[in-house]
């Protein structure tokens, strides 16, 4: 039972690979999409706009060789630039004994489109930002307490000066992360506007990141600014109580010292009810939550 299993197992796989030579034995015709690459640039310069950057190729053969064309990788319509520069038009029929993988036994029906339409620019380099391209959501709680730095700041990147003048800053690939509640220290890479080169391929995104709290920082003195000579701004009470948001660690190496508070002569002669609410200067990545007492008496003395 076995044997004859065996035998009508082989009888059908040779049938099939029979069939299947056969098959490709005839002459078919199929499209191909392939992408256009150019040869033969003048050194100094690179490749500028095209009107176009795939070509569709309508091809008659048997079906052996066209096989090939499936199965054996990717393949590339070669035109040459002739180390010609500026702008070209040309008839994209003039490529085809340049492109070998076309063999002789392979008949191009059409090819779409017909023409093809492109320019060779001198080769030159700019210096560029980079774009912030990327998100994060903070847990509860949490928020940044420094600066984000991105290194490296500026990037060279190199191509046709056509295309290169439409370029003022170079994206970062998008990232978000979610639940953020440590310092982050991630790598991005860098997102290559077709036709030119960059010469990094990634940057460094970094930035502190800290448990929120509030403090309050008591007996703050309560300066008065832009006072005249021949008068004096007497305020009342002279200190206060400032209440600021921030990092946890943050907030703990501040200091009185580390805060600024004051009042400004000019603003507190328009008042009309003799009160103002004084001002408060407060260290970076941190928030004024507010003061106690909010208002302070004062009054105007002249000399």
């Amino acid at each position: 039972m076995k044997n004859k299993l065996l035998t009508i197992s082989l009888i059908a796989l040779l049938s099939i690979v029979l069939w299947i030579s056969v098959s490709l034995s005839d002459v078919y015709i199929t499209t191909v999409e392939v992408p256009i690459k150019f040869v033969d640039l003048p050194n100094g310069y690179s490749m500028g706009s095209t009107s176009v950057d795939k070509v569709l190729l309508q091809i008659k053969g048997k079906g052996w060789e066209l096989a090939k064309l499936t199965i054996g990788g990717r393949q590339d319509f070669i035109i040459s630039a002739h180390r010609r520069i500026g702008n070209r038009k040309e008839d994209l029929d003039n490529f085809l004994k340049l492109n070998e993988w076309l063999s002789s036994s392979l008949q191009v029906l059409e090819i779409v489109p017909t023409q093809i339409e492109y320019s060779i620019d001198k080769t030159s380099t700019k210096r560029v930002p980079l774009a912030r391209n990327f998100k994060f959501d903070f847990r509860l709680g949490y928020g940044p307490v420094s600066s984000v730095t991105i290194g490296p700041q500026l990037v060279d990147i190199e191509g046709p000066m056509s295309i290169l003048q439409g370029i003022d800053s170079i994206k970062t690939g998008f990232r978000e992360i979610q639940d953020v509640a440590d310092d982050v220290n991630i790598k991005l890479p860098l997102i290559c506007p077709e036709g030119i080169s960059i010469f990094e391929s990634e940057c460094t995104i970094k930035f502190d990141v800290q448990k929120i709290v509030e403090r309050s920082f008591d007996g703050i003195v309560v300066e008065t600014r832009n006072v005249p000579s021949f008068r004096e701004l007497v305020l009342y009470p002279a200190k206060i109580n400032v209440v600021l948001k921030g990092g946890i660690s943050r907030l703990g190496k501040l200091t009185n010292d580390s805060l600024k508070a004051y009042v400004d002569f000019w603003t507190a002669l328009k008042e009309e009810n003799k009160t103002i609410e004084p001002q408060v200067e407060c260290p970076q990545f941190t928030d004024y939550v507010g003061a106690q007492p909010k208002k302070l008496e004062y009054i105007i003395k002249r000399y």
